[in-house]
């Protein structure tokens, strides 16, 4: 009987020190999305990691990635979204500049942005489509195909 408590006092202590896992957005998944270039533009790979934490600093965050596309270029990157809109079709409802970053010689670059609980009020609970692009002096040079996000 002894030893029966002194276990159960042993791993309720061990329990103690479990580390807690994070909780990321239930609705929406983290999603690594393709750019295509526009025209004739270079590129090996690009891509936007669009992340959604849901934290209390941190409702989401986006990584832009370009390799192998013009070098020493500023992109300036922007959310185009629709609203309840998941074909991204017609105009946009919003266009929301978000980030520039500039890529280095070998046309390697790479953007962040994030975004506050803040940012996000009123968009609770809404299914939008976006489609990120990339331009240099207002022209896109990179896009994304459109994406269903939902909001929670």
């Amino acid at each position: 009987m002894r030893r029966t408590i002194l276990l159960l006092v042993v791993v309720l202590l061990a329990l103690l020190f479990v580390p807690v896992t994070a909780s990321a957005d239930g609705v929406y998944h983290s999603e690594h999305i393709a750019l295509t270039p526009v025209g004739t533009q270079p590129l090996r790979t690009g891509f936007v990691e669009n992340i959604h934490a849901n934290g209390p600093v941190v409702f989401a965050m986006e990584r832009y990635v370009l390799n192998g596309a013009s070098p020493e270029t500023t992109y300036q990157v922007a959310l185009n979204i629709w609203v309840g809109n998941t074909a991204c079709t017609g105009i946009p409802a919003a266009v929301l500049e978000t980030a520039s970053f500039t890529t280095n010689g070998a046309g390697n670059g790479v953007g962040h942005a994030r975004f506050s609980p803040t940012d996000a009020d009123g968009l609770h609970g809404l299914t939008i489509g976006i489609i990120w692009t990339l331009a240099v002096s207002g022209t896109v040079a990179y896009h994304t195909a459109c994406t269903e996000v939902t909001l929670d």
